[in-house]
């Protein structure tokens, strides 16, 4: 499927361009009001003196929200069921407790009310046969995304996480919560302890779970409109709902998102409504901006499409009929994805040298057919575009059929 939809970049990205006027954005600040900070006095707990976690678990034992056991042991390197953590992660940061359950095994359960309100939340998930499995131990990879969800990260990264580089040996961009564990590793709530290894199968104990729980809550929010750009001090200045005004500071370490894409402070426009996350020591992580959608956002986000294999530099080259200029450094990678997608190499060739009229007329049908079943758009629309044929294309390309590649085809 990827390497089919690299040549709907380079192919398309002109008629997108051409047809977008106004496009609704995705977001990823939704959901729940950010966390607050805790402070509570400590707990009288007898096996925790000294321990790693101790603050964290005094911390989350005072709130209510964890318990030690009739024995006044805390028991910190026990594992945590699923249920347990659902309602750990419920009553932490405010989740109402609702009864209206899909899980068939959750049904009368203690935990229903907590599984529910995350489960609406789209914090927890559950499994293909329709359980939850409230008894199962919690994973430290179902810890990490569980957080980021409930940071409303859960969707960062999934254009772009590979190419991250990875923090732990064991968790690389194949894995499935690889996105997740690096939200977390960024704002810094993973135990130091755990160094290069994250074991992510491993249950999560008592004690991890408090101190990540604890990190997060401890995490600095914030969310607005963007009245000042300052490029030159790579500041951003944010006007709340209250017309409060808060100075967020960028820095390398910064991750930024514009309408889903990932970008960087010179894309962030005033106006544009943001919401930042920062690690409990201040230092801004994450940036999720959403405004007008733009040519540069296009661009990145069929940049994005294709691996970084056509630079969002070349993808406006291609939008403007630069080939030539687009050309430079791409055309040996295209031409392997092209002939992955089944044409010959001198069909390949053709097509990035635009001698369209050199394919022979049965493989121009063919690939305009393939293109055509790939983002169900006609094979009218592909030949149009191959042929030049801008104003046949347009005619094509009505703003529902951008909206359409857009939203199916470019993750928006």
């Amino acid at each position: 499927m990827a390497s089919k939809k690299l040549i709907i970049g380079a192919a398309l990205a002109f008629a997108i361009i051409l047809s977008v006027a106004s496009i609704p954005t995705s977001g990823f600040a939704a959901g729940a009001a950010a966390p607050k900070a805790l402070s509570v006095p400590k707990a009288e707990l007898s096996d925790i003196d000294g321990h790693w976690a101790e603050g964290a678990i005094n911390a989350l034992v005072k709130m209510g929200v964890i318990a030690g056991y009739p024995d006044g042991t805390f028991r910190p390197e026990e594992p945590v069921t699923r249920a347990e953590l659902s309602k750990i992660v419920a009553r932490t940061f405010g989740y109402a407790p609702t009864v209206d359950t899909k899980f068939s095994d959750m049904e009368g359960h203690w935990a229903e009310p907590f599984v529910s309100a995350l489960d609406t939340a789209e914090v927890v998930t559950g499994y293909p046969d329709g359980t939850f499995r409230p008894a199962q131990n919690i994973s430290r990879a179902e810890l990490a995304a569980i957080l980021a969800r409930v940071a409303q990260l859960g969707k960062v990264g999934v254009a772009d996480a590979s190419s991250w580089t990875p923090t732990y040996r064991d968790v690389d961009s194949t894995h499935w919560a690889f996105r997740h564990v690096e939200v977390a590793r960024r704002l810094d709530i993973i135990p130091i302890h755990f160094g290069l290894v994250f074991e992510p199968d491993r249950p999560a104990t008592r004690a991890e779970t408090a101190h990540m729980v604890k990190s997060l809550a401890e995490s600095e929010f914030a969310r607005g409109t963007v009245a000042q750009v300052n490029k030159s001090a790579e500041t951003l200045s944010l006007r709340n709902a209250a017309g409060n005004t808060q100075t967020i500071q960028i820095d390398p370490e910064t991750i930024v998102y514009r309408n889903g894409v990932a970008s960087d402070l010179e894309s962030i426009r005033e106006n544009d409504s943001v919401y930042a996350v920062g690690t409990g020591y201040g230092a801004t992580r994450f940036v999720m901006a959403e405004g007008a959608v733009t040519r540069e956002d296009i661009t990145r986000k069929v940049s994005a499409l294709t691996d970084g294999i056509i630079t969002p530099e070349q993808v406006d080259a291609i939008s403007r009929g630069k080939w030539d200029e687009a050309r430079n450094g791409m055309s040996p990678a295209l031409a392997q994805r092209l002939v992955e997608m089944g044409l010959t190499e001198e069909e390949a060739q053709a097509l990035l040298a635009e001698e369209w009229d050199a394919l022979p007329e049965l493989a121009q049908r063919r690939l305009a057919m393939a293109l055509s079943e790939e983002i169900g758009v006609s094979p009218e629309l592909i030949e149009s575009i191959m042929n030049r044929d801008w104003k046949s294309a347009r005619s094509y390309a009505e703003l529902e059929v951008a909206e359409l590649l857009l939203s199916r085809f470019l993750n928006m």
